[in-house]
């Protein structure tokens, strides 16, 4: 049936008088609805698609309670905004979302303006998701009758569903230290004196924005590339990713070295990880060797943007899990610029190194990435004994203002 196979987009009256012709029955992978189910039921559905092995609820179709075999295509009135209500529900009514592709309404016959609608939920690597308000975790199964119903989860169900979370979960912390090693063995190479000896490389920023659940690959790894050549940003009157710096293949990425000049690296991921990394304490003018503070919040501003664009242009929507760590921190002091001399902070007192995490989303990477990186700013100089430059709204614009600047935006 042309239902399980067409993107849902695509769907026509023709693949719905498909289910006619051919006597669709109700199964593990579909149901059909005579009306638009409210908020609650519909989330039960969903969910327990999700949770088993995906599937297809069809709305303005019946079918007899008996046997759950389509009879007609009754159709419903035009539902206003239909297709971002039911997003809005799914995004909001479950942990994790449940990511949900809704058709646009699809007549059924002429002359009563009736239409129906196909809602496709595929089979969940997150699960289980969870419905807020102690609603419990619903899954499809027969086990009652010969219908197949959502049902909440038991027992050996729910055992299932947790290891599924958990091989996601591994993933997603498993591409971060590999991300992290690739960093490691890049710098060790570039800092190494004329005998070979390792050198101090200096305080590292490292940023990694990831999907909260990389539950299935984004693209295909030949792709990678295409994304980054056609992501670029202008940073510095100049290009980000520099076009100059070579990209190279890894397992599972493509990685920019030189991504921002000097030691510097950028890593996307085909699971949508996406890993940046640059050396922040340096010689800045006549010996003042340190973290210059505007030049820092301009490479957070730098990554957190380029991130919106890079998952945008992969796609991807939904929880993101952002992770931000700066090493070196003891002997490092803070530079923040005056008229015609730096000022210094001492650097951080007791900790050498300092990571942490948020949680956001694709959209607000995108919409709002000043409000992402005020969040990141108080973090971090709460972490660095610094909590007076962030210790009002006005403060964190303030200094995004002068990151922009130095970004020359």
């Amino acid at each position: 049936m042309s239902i399980f196979t067409k993107p849902i987009s695509q769907l026509e009256t023709a693949d719905l008088l498909e289910l006619l012709t051919d006597q669709a029955v109700e199964n593990a992978r579909l149901e059909f609805k005579s009306e638009a189910p409210d908020k609650d039921e519909t989330l039960k559905k969903l969910s327990s698609f999700a949770n088993t092995f995906g599937g297809f609820l069809v709305v303005g179709a019946k079918a007899p309670s008996s046997d759950g075999r389509i009879s007609a295509l009754s159709g419903i009135d035009v539902q206003a905004g239909f297709k971002q209500k039911l997003v809005d529900w799914c995004f909001a009514g479950s942990t994790p979302p449940l990511i949900t592709e809704v058709s646009g309404p699809i007549p059924v016959s002429a002359g009563d303006a009736k239409v129906c609608y196909v809602i496709h939920t595929a089979e969940s690597d997150v699960a289980p998701h969870f419905l807020n308000g102690r609603k419990g975790i619903w899954v499809r199964t027969d086990e009652f009758s010969s219908r197949f119903e959502a049902r909440l989860a038991n027992e050996n169900e729910l055992r299932h569903l947790l290891d599924r979370r958990r091989l996601v979960r591994e993933r997603r912390v498993g591409l971060l230290a590999r991300a992290k090693t690739r960093f490691d063995t890049y710098t060790a190479r570039t800092h190494t004196d004329r005998s070979g000896n390792a050198t101090r490389v200096g305080s590292c920023l490292r940023v990694c924005v990831v999907p909260r659940f990389p539950a299935r690959p984004l693209c295909k790894q030949e792709k990678l590339r295409d994304h980054v050549k056609n992501s670029w940003m202008q940073w510095r009157d100049v290009m980000f990713t520099d076009p100059g710096s070579p990209i190279i293949s890894q397992h599972e990425s493509v990685v920019v070295l030189g991504a921002s000049r000097d030691t510097s690296i950028f890593e996307a991921n085909m699971w949508g990880m996406l890993f940046y990394a640059a050396k922040v304490e340096r010689d800045h003018y006549n010996g003042n060797v340190g973290i210059h503070l505007f030049e820092f919040v301009g490479h957070l501003l730098l990554f957190i943007r380029h991130a919106g664009k890079i998952l945008q242009s992969l796609a991807h929507s939904g929880p993101i899990h952002v992770e931000i760590a700066v090493d070196s921190l003891l002997k490092a002091k803070w530079l923040i610029p005056q008229q015609a001399w730096f000022s210094e902070r001492p650097g951080s007192e007791l900790d050498d190194d300092v990571a942490f995490s948020i949680a956001t989303t694709s959209d607000l990477l995108r919409d709002a990435p000043n409000d992402v990186v005020g969040e990141l700013l108080r973090y971090m100089f709460f972490a660095v004994n610094s909590p007076e430059l962030v210790d009002s709204q006005e403060k964190i614009e303030k200094l995004i203002s002068y990151g922009r600047v130095f970004n020359g935006w």
